[in-house]
């Protein structure tokens, strides 16, 4: 009889140790698949850094492509105008004397326009002229125009004018 509760006893330690194993077992294998998700939320991590720096790096390259683009556009528009103004034909020389003051003669008429409705705007002599309601809208439009009209003027007269060939000063 000993022999056989041997046998049973071996038989329970046996299937207690079996299991004991396989929970061992099943709480090293939850560690390990946690290890796992844990570098596998690393890597995703990396991946979305290189993917957000990668739309970094394209926006970038996009807005140099576009600031180059506005910038050959720009001088495309002054080569033309230049263009333009070497292709008008010689005429008459007082012709040519009134063509040549237009510009020198617009621009500081210009700046002084938009001087006098600056001040007058600033001491309050718009009110004599235009309702409340339509003055903001009116005032800013109107100097916004003038503004644009004699920086242009100005900076086209002025501005990126190279001296002609084999001048001196």
């Amino acid at each position: 009889m000993s022999e056989l509760i041997d046998f049973g006893a071996s038989a329970v330690t046996g299937g207690a140790l079996g299991v004991l194993g396989t929970a061992l077992g099943r709480v090293a294998g939850f560690f390990e698949r946690r290890q796992d998700h844990a570098q596998e939320r690393e890597r995703w991590a990396h991946e979305r850094e290189m993917a957000d720096a990668e739309a970094a790096r394209a926006d970038q390259a996009a807005a140099r492509d576009a600031e180059t683009e506005r910038r050959q556009a720009s001088y495309a528009g002054l080569q033309a105008s230049l263009e333009a103004e070497t292709a008008i034909r010689a005429s008459y020389p007082w012709v040519e004397a009134v063509r040549a003051l237009v510009r020198p003669i617009l621009t500081p008429l210009l700046w002084l326009l938009y001087l006098i409705v600056f001040f007058a705007v600033m001491e309050g002599q718009a009110e004599r002229y235009l309702t409340p309601e339509a003055q903001g809208d009116f005032i800013g439009y109107f100097i916004a125009n003038i503004a644009f009209a004699a920086t242009a003027a100005t900076l086209w007269w002025f501005g990126d004018r190279a001296p002609p060939p084999g001048w001196r000063r």
